[in-house]
This record gives C-alpha cells, structure tokens and sequence, in this order.
C-alpha cells in the first residue's frame, strides 16, 4: 500500500512537471528537456560503463545538450561538431581493448537519449512561420503524450482484465508480463485518446491543422512504437541483468524506464507529422 502511494504521488508530480513544462514558456520547455536529457545519458553511462571514461562521459553529455540547444534555436550547429570527434580524440590516448565499443556506447547515448528529446523542438516551434516572431506552442507535443501515456495505461488495465492467465504472451523474452490483450487494449486506449485530442487540444494549436484521420493512425503509431521503445530499453536490461534504470522517481525507477517509450514514439510522431505535410 505504501509503494502504491508512493508510486501515485511521484506519478502525479511527473505528470504536473511535464504539462507544466511543455506548455507554459520555452525557456522552462528546455530547461526541461535538458534536465531530462542528463539524467537519461547519466544513467545510460551508468548502465554501461559505470565509474570509468569520465571524460567521455562529459563530453557526450555535452554533445547532447548541444543538440537540444541547437533544435531550440538557441546554438549554431557548428559549435557542436567538434564534440563527437572529440570522443574519437580521448579515445586515442586510452589504452582500452575495445576502443571501438565505447566510442560506439558514446554515440549510441547520444542518437538514444538526447537525439529523441531534442526532436520535441519541432512540435513546440511552428516551422511555418518562417520570418516572423518565434512562436511557442506546446499543445501538440502535450497531445502525442498524453496518446501515449493513454497507451500505457490501456495496456496495463486491459492486460489486468483479460490477460492475466498469461496465456498470450506478446514478448515473454524480454517482458514477461505483457500480453497480446494488454497491446490491443492499448492500441484501442490510443486510438481513443486520439480522437478526444483531435476534438480539445489538437485544436488549441493555431498553426496546424490535424484531421480525424490523421489524428487517428497518429494516435496508433505512437503506440505501436511506444510498445517497440518499451521493449528496446528491456532488452538492454536484461542483457546487463539490472530491473531498473535508476532511482530518481520512486516507483517508476530511472528516467530512462519512464520515457523509454516516448524515445521511439515521439520521434516516429514526427516523421508521421513531417510526411503527411502537417509540420
């Protein structure tokens, strides 16, 4: 019962964090995302390479913080061009015997953890409004979270109802407890979220213009591959035998295990978006 609590109440300040962050000012929008994006990279390096190549380490962390600050407008890309082939550079004067697996986990924290964040800019930043003052919008992001938290949930509850004899295993490799119930209920959860987001909050967004139809295959691609991003981060824990990333929210364990999910989605949201003409 006391985990349960706990695990409510952190729920609960995440969600007002968020909400809060994505809609109210840009710079609490990047303050956000930077936040977001050091802890996951910490983590990650954690994970993988624990106390050893500190230099590395800040150096990506770097790296990613300049990619975010660089979507937001705020850097050049070329500051940050010298940063990855820094990595390259420490590396030679390292006598490790797999220079080629840290360099290649140096970069992979980089395109995993702070690529995916820093691609949130293009939701928030109308891009159609070339010339004229910089706009601020959170509404859309807020709307492809809100789709995929309504996945998670809907899984979770669906996969309780109907998936509990355990007889349907979607991935029992890498997670046990999910079930192809759980996937349909979530894909059906989003599939509704989608729709409420077309008819109150999509709208609040002046500057694009989203369809039922549109909002509808949004709201499943973003499930479907919330569930493959899900995956991914269990698959990389179970191969290094840890439960979770971190501890920073109690009962939900690190930042990576709560945005393991969005780090696929949101970026798959975008290519979608960017396809279909929309951003």
């Amino acid at each position: 019962m006391k985990n349960l609590l706990i695990r409510t109440i952190s729920g609960i300040l995440f969600l007002l964090i968020m909400i809060s962050g994505i809609l109210l000012h840009p710079i609490g929008f990047v303050s956000l995302q930077l936040f977001i994006v050091v802890i996951m990279m910490m983590e990650f390096f954690q994970l993988t390479w624990g106390n050893h190549h500190f230099a590395q380490q800040i150096v990506a962390i770097a790296a990613g913080i300049g990619l975010v600050l660089v979507t937001a407008g705020a850097l050049s890309a070329y500051v940050i061009i010298p940063l990855p082939i820094l990595i390259f550079l420490i590396q030679l004067y390292k006598k490790d015997s797999q220079p080629f697996v840290v360099i290649g986990q140096a970069m992979l924290a980089i395109a995993y953890t702070a690529l995916p964040v820093a691609l949130w800019n293009y939701f928030v930043y109308p891009s159609n409004l070339a010339g004229l003052e910089i706009i601020f919008d959170g509404h859309l992001l807020l709307g492809c979270f809100i789709i995929l938290w309504s996945c998670d949930v809907g899984a979770y509850v669906f996969g309780i109802l109907f998936g509990r004899h355990g007889k349907h295993k979607l991935f029992p490799s890498l997670s046990p407890k999910k079930s192809w119930e759980g996937f349909i209920g979530g894909i059906v959860s989003a599939a509704l979220a989608g729709y409420l987001m077309y008819l109150y909050i999509f709208p609040l967004n002046p500057y694009y213009q989203i369809s039922i139809v549109h909002a509808i295959i949004l709201s499943v691609i973003i499930c479907l591959s919330g569930v493959f991003g899900d995956l991914t981060e269990s698959q990389f824990k179970r191969s290094i035998g840890v439960k979770d990333s971190g501890k920073i929210m109690p009962g939900h364990g690190g930042m990576l295990d709560r945005f393991d999910a969005a780090i696929l989605a949101i970026p798959m949201a975008l290519f979608y978006l960017k396809l279909v003409n929309i951003l």
